[in-house]
């Protein structure tokens, strides 16, 4: 069924193409077009193959980046959390 002609039945919703409801013999209906828009024409093919999606880095890259990235993360709190606390004097460190 192509959607120019296409109609639903404002009775029982059924989608035909009829002057009548095939399911319940209405012929109160509204053409589908009203919702949904039809182009004009057919876009041409002629034009060539559509484009191909360029591929994203591959995902071994991606997890080399993210483990970098959590590496420096640990190091960075790591060595902040080392500068915050005070420096404990035991029996080596004489203050």
């Amino acid at each position: 069924m192509q959607l120019r002609v296409a109609r639903v039945c404002l009775d029982c919703e059924e989608v035909h193409d009829a002057q009548q409801c095939p399911v319940c013999a209405s012929e109160t209906f509204v053409f589908l077009t009203r919702w949904v828009p039809v182009d004009e024409r057919r876009r041409s093919r002629a034009s060539g193959p559509p484009p191909t999606p360029q591929p994203d880095a591959s995902s071994a890259a991606r997890w080399v980046k993210r483990g970098v990235a959590g590496v420096a993360l640990v190091a960075a709190g790591q060595w902040l959390w080392s500068a915050t606390r005070p420096a404990k004097a035991g029996p080596d460190r004489q203050s």
